[in-house]
Formats: C-alpha cells, sequence, structure tokens
C-alpha cells in the first residue's frame, strides 16, 4: 500500500486549509493510500504532531525544527502532500526543512498553495527568497490561476497545475434547517444572512458585511446578520438581531441560512460561495479577484451593492448555480485527480539527492 504523508501548520481546524487538506486526504484513503496527519497543531483529531510548525503562544516564534522527525517522515513514506506549509512565513524554518528532507529522501512532493506570503499581511516577515518553497524539482499545485500567473511569473520554472477547490454537493443538501435555526433563536420568518468568517481575519470584511445588512434591512423585513466566529467584534456592536458563533455541520449552517454573504478584499478561492451554490442559496460576494474565476465556471454571483440583483433571484439561477457546482467542483471527482497529481509529483522526483537544478518546466492546468 502507498503512502502519502499530508502536512500543515495547522490540522482539524475550521479554517479553509485544515477543511480542504480533509478532504485531500479522505480522496487518498479512496484511493486506498496510507494516510498520515503530520502539523505543528491539531486543532481536533489525532495526528503526527511536528515541532517547529507551530507557536506555542500566540504571536511567539515557533520552536526549533524536529529535523529528525521531518527527516523520517520523508523516508517513510512514497508521496508528500505539504499543504500551505511550504506556502506562508509562519514557520519558514520548518517550511525548509521539509523541503530538504524530501530530496534528501527523493520522495515525491506536492506544494498546495493556498495562500503565498505576498497576497496578504506578513505577521513575520521573512528575509530572503524562502517562502513560499519553489523548488522545480517539487509538483506545485495552485487553488486559482490568478496564483499561477503571480508564481510563474517569479519563477518560470516551476511545474505548476491549478486545482480548485472542492465542495461536497451530495453533503450539503442535508442540512437541518428547522432544527439548526431554533438551536440559534432564528424565527421562522427571520431572513438569515450568514457571513462565514474569522473576526481577526480584516480581508473578510466585516465592516462591509455590516453595512449590506444595514441596507438590506432598508429594503425588507426580519434581516438578521449571522457571524459565525463568536469572538469580539466592535464592528457588529448596535446591529439588532444579531447571531454569533458556530454550528456542527457546514450542512447545516448552509440550510438554516436565506443568504450567503462574503464581502471579502481578498480571499485565496472563497469556498462558501460554492458551498452556497451547492446548497442552493443566493450569494453576496467581492469584491475579491479570484471571485472571477469561480463565475467564469459558470456560477452567479451577486455583487453587494447590487441589491436589485438580489432580490430578484429566480429558482433557475439557484438551480444552475448547482448544476456548475456538480459539473466543476464535485468532491466526488477529486478522488481521479489526485491520482494524476501523484503521477506527476512522482515523474518530477529523481531520487535521493535531488540537485537544487533538476527538472525542466512544465504547466497545466488539471
Amino acid at each position: 500500500m502507498s503512502r502519502v504523508c499530508v502536512v500543515s501548520h495547522r490540522l482539524g481546524g475550521f479554517d479553509g486549509v485544515s477543511v480542504e487538506a480533509a478532504k485531500w486526504a479522505d480522496a487518498f484513503a479512496v484511493l486506498g493510500w496510507d494516510v498520515t496527519l503530520a502539523a505543528g497543531h491539531f486543532a481536533s483529531g489525532t495526528g503526527v504532531v511536528v515541532r517547529g510548525m507551530w507557536a506555542d503562544r500566540p504571536g511567539g516564534d515557533p520552536p526549533p525544527v524536529d529535523h529528525a522527525l521531518i527527516a523520517e517522515l520523508c523516508a517513510t513514506h512514497d508521496l508528500v502532500v505539504l499543504d500551505n506549509a511550504g506556502s506562508l512565513w509562519s514557520a519558514p524554518e520548518a517550511a525548509v526543512a521539509w523541503e530538504e528532507h524530501a530530496l534528501t529522501a527523493g520522495v515525491p512532493v506536492i506544494l498546495r498553495h493556498h495562500d503565498p506570503a505576498w497576497q496578504r499581511v506578513q505577521l513575520r516577515p521573512v528575509d530572503g527568497d524562502v517562502v513560499p518553497l519553489h523548488h522545480p524539482a517539487h509538483l506545485h499545485v495552485l487553488i486559482n490561476s490568478v496564483t499561477e500567473r503571480e508564481f510563474l511569473a517569479r519563477w518560470p520554472r516551476l511545474h505548476t497545475r491549478v486545482v480548485h477547490n472542492r465542495v461536497d454537493v451530495a453533503g450539503l443538501a442535508r442540512g437541518d434547517r428547522a432544527g439548526t435555526r431554533a438551536a440559534l433563536g432564528v424565527a421562522d420568518d427571520d431572513y438569515l444572512v450568514v457571513h462565514p468568517a474569522r473576526v481577526e481575519g480584516t480581508s473578510k470584511n466585516i465592516p462591509g458585511a455590516v453595512d449590506f445588512v444595514r441596507r438590506l434591512s432598508a429594503r425588507r423585513p426580519g434581516v438578521r446578520y449571522w457571524l459565525t466566529d463568536d469572538a469580539p467584534c466592535a464592528a457588529v456592536e448596535g446591529l439588532p438581531g444579531v447571531v454569533r458563533g458556530r454550528v456542527a455541520g457546514q450542512a447545516d449552517l448552509y440550510a438554516a441560512a436565506d443568504l450567503v454573504l462574503l464581502p471579502s478584499t481578498w480571499e485565496g478561492w472563497g469556498l462558501p460561495v460554492c458551498e452556497a451554490a451547492a446548497a442552493r442559496k443566493p450569494v453576496v460576494a467581492g469584491p475579491y479577484p479570484v471571485l472571477d474565476e469561480i463565475r467564469g465556471l459558470g456560477l452567479t454571483v451577486i455583487d453587494p451593492s447590487d441589491l436589485d440583483g438580489l432580490l430578484a433571484v429566480t429558482d433557475d439561477m439557484l438551480d444552475a448555480n448547482v448544476r456548475a457546482v456538480q459539473r466543476h467542483l464535485d468532491l466526488r471527482g477529486l478522488p481521479p485527480v489526485l491520482a494524476r497529481l501523484a503521477g506527476d509529483a512522482a515523474a518530477l522526483s529523481t531520487g535521493p539527492g535531488t540537485p537544487a537544478a533538476a527538472t525542466s518546466p512544465a504547466t497545466a492546468p488539471e
């Protein structure tokens, strides 16, 4: 049985990388691979804890890197997937350690880049050309074409693929609307606008969401704003009827909502947009740039300035959104995609001690 090690800074959380890493791990298991999860911290679940990938306290530096453990994981697996672990500035020493030990072991590597450092505010700036990792002997998977173009502008010799984040279309149709709304204290005739966002993420534009809810409330009765993060947030103070906190299942979240709102200034993909479409909910989002790529797949996504467009949403539009997600983004299609990526990564690996200048460039979308 083939063995794959799926690595990230943190796993088991509600953040997008944790959610997407879990989908890849499950898809590898469907293919018959033995899956090891490795991270600096597990918000839930279990796996191999790798010291040096996660700070012991918020805002602090990670502890020294456990080189011996990273070397062992590289030597005992047939494929290593670095899921954003080679992209962010959070733990650059650990990212470089994974690259060096993987090259020494000759194990094929897939780097999935969600958030390269230049696209977000760097909480811990890194000197030099370190992260994102960009070795040409490794396969670099980008979750959108904007990021792929930016990577290739910097490092033209990279081998890249674009693989969009997938959506559990069947699972999202099985949510409990009545039970979830009752648990949240939402009445049957309330119009519930859900904003799946973390308070700490300034790009999530919570003030913009509040402004949108106020404008929508002037056009229709019973509007309530649901912010899924329950951390303190000054932006929502004074807004009537606010709902805070998460629910256990994503399907229940979308079942309970009447509208999904994501007025972000930046998203690597914006998974709630596609999940909302799959769950047959109208979605208001933008103005983040990658949204154009989602619309290009055939999804209708309403701009926050277009209240008339929102109020004119039809069943035909919602049905068309479901079909577009089924056609392009259904989670059930992920295992064969990963099988091809694993083969491509293996073709790039030249065995133990791969030299830094190995291989020639080849790029193609997935």
